[in-house]
């Protein structure tokens, strides 16, 4: 066997001009898939996705930002770093339409991009069907659907870590050194990088090779120049501390009392974990299996397999891991496979995934049906003509910030992202705002007022332990109601009359 790589079976004779027709109707498939999760969804099922059309609009105002002073309260405000820049990047071409649609357009794009990424690499490596396996991978579990559809970040991280783990198992210094040139300017956790390589390393290893060192050092350099041409070096590497150490382990792993990160940061429930995840588990286990019983015939199943048991572990402490985990684990399984059972064996596993998502696992994307658009044209001009440019609003929960961004543009606002980088940057503001929120004083608006600067409070209504500050609110005379809809309640905190509370 040769020393620096590892053996493809034989070529299927083919002519080119099938091949490329092959191709093409793989990556059209492909495209079909991520455009229709974004048309099944009728507004973007995640609240950061208006945060980063916010961005988005900024940028295309402002040009690249070093400051983010629309949330005074947060880290970000005095030490901004745009930790998705590229993700922002492509969002500012279409965020002058509706936010909606430059969504939809560019989580179609990122989505298909994630998907063919896996395909190029099974196709790379002579998988039959790999379009197949990479809508089987879709198909296995709704819960990664659902992560597919949403638009976020996340999705370019899902693209470039396949093209990563194999250019590192094939020794392709050069893409592997573009891929992480770009991952510290598309996505937070560019780290990951490095474990794929270190992983792709020791399947060599476990092959019976001898390490080398030009992989580690292509990705460390290209890491190097990603992170010393993103516009916001150095506070880009602060904000990767705070995000993948202060904010994941320190935070949402130990459980901390006072701070809330959204569901996605829990771990799946046993019955959550049938059903979405135990099919990428069989395929994990089984993939890992095969790569490592013939692991001396060529490791590049078992570079792939060893990042699926990784993932499959993370994912069980925290559920976001699915958007790696799933992918991992069907290429383990595809690569393992390669050259038995023809066609068959892609179809089956369509097949299998789509009647077992169908039956128990369909649930996320059900709910991502159920989101409807926050603020309606009738409401935002109802806003805008009572709260003016400037003026800082004092919003009950992070999750919103993206939003009202779109909804009220030149306003302040607390914080966006994370609830961390407001307790980071003034912990007893932090406090109070978690105080106010979850046990008001019989009088809120004064403390408001003092503590924030805040004129205005404007919350969403669907979040019961936000309703006693409500309650506060409607029986203090320092607050006058200036709006209620079905999903949005407002307070006016200025001395004056009172203005038309009544919302469209």
């Amino acid at each position: 066997m040769d020393a620096t790589s590892s053996p493809l079976p034989p070529v299927p004779h083919a002519s080119p001009a099938r091949a490329r027709l092959a191709l093409a109707g793989g990556l059209l498939a492909l495209l079909a898939a991520a455009a229709a999760l974004q048309a099944w969804t009728p507004i973007p099922w995640d609240a950061d996705t208006a945060y980063h059309v916010a961005v988005a609009r900024l940028i295309r105002a402002q040009g690249l930002l070093h400051a983010f002073p629309w949330t005074p309260f947060s880290w970000l405000a005095r030490h901004y770093a745009d930790k998705e820049l590229l993700f922002h990047l492509l969002l500012v071409p279409l965020s002058g339409l509706d936010w909606v649609t430059d969504a939809k357009v560019v989580g179609a794009l990122c989505g298909f991009a994630a998907l063919s990424s896996l395909y190029l690499v099974l196709r790379a490596e002579r998988v039959r069907l790999g379009a197949v396996w990479a809508l089987a991978a879709l198909a296995s579990s709704g819960y990664f659907a659902m992560r597919l559809g949403l638009v976020r970040p996340h999705l370019l991280s899902m693209a470039l870590a396949p093209a990563v783990t194999w250019a590192a198992a094939r020794r392709r210094h050069g893409l592997l050194f573009a891929a992480c040139v770009a991952y510290p300017l598309a996505y937070t956790a560019w780290h990951t990088a490095l474990g794929l390589v270190a992983l792709a390393e020791l399947a060599r290893v476990a092959a019976g090779q001898r390490p080398r060192w030009g992989a580690p050092l292509a990705a460390a350099g290209g890491l190097a120049v990603g992170l010393l041409v993103h516009p916001n070096f150095p506070a880009i590497l602060s904000f990767f501390w705070i995000q993948n150490f202060q904010i994941l382990m320190g935070t949402a792993w130990t459980g901390m009392a006072g701070v809330e990160l959204g569901t996605e940061y829990l771990p799946f429930t046993p019955a959550e974990a049938l059903r979405f995840a135990l099919l990428p588990g069989l395929a994990a286990l089984a993939g890992a299996a095969l790569a490592w019983r013939e692991r001396r015939e060529g490791w590049v199943p078992l570079a792939f397999a060893l990042p699926a048991l990784a993932f499959g572990a993370l994912t069980f402490r925290t559920q976001r891991f699915v958007e790696y985990f799933v992918p991992f684990s069907f290429a383990a399984l595809a690569l393992a496979l390669r050259g038995r059972g023809g066609r068959a064996l892609p179809a089956a596993a369509l097949g299998i995934a789509l009647a077992f998502t169908g039956l128990v696992g369909r649930g996320p994307l059900e709910l991502m049906r159920l989101r409807l658009r926050d603020f309606s044209p009738e409401v935002e001009a109802h806003l805008r003509a009572r709260i003016p440019e400037g003026a800082q609003v004092f919003a009950c929960d992070w999750l919103t910030t993206g939003e009202l961004m779109l909804a009220l543009p030149e306003r302040r606002f607390l914080v966006a992202l994370d609830p961390v980088l407001f307790l980071k940057n003034d912990p007893e503001r932090y406090r109070l705002w978690w105080q106010l929120d979850h046990q008001p004083p019989p009088h809120p608006a004064l403390a408001i007022r003092e503590g924030f600067g805040a004129d205005f409070v404007v919350c969403d209504t669907g979040h019961p332990a936000f309703w006693p500050l409500f309650d506060a609110l409607q029986a203090d005379p320092g607050a006058r109601l200036l709006h209620r809809s079905p999903l949005w309640i407002g307070w006016d905190l200025r001395p004056g009359p009172a203005p038309a509370p009544n919302g469209p």
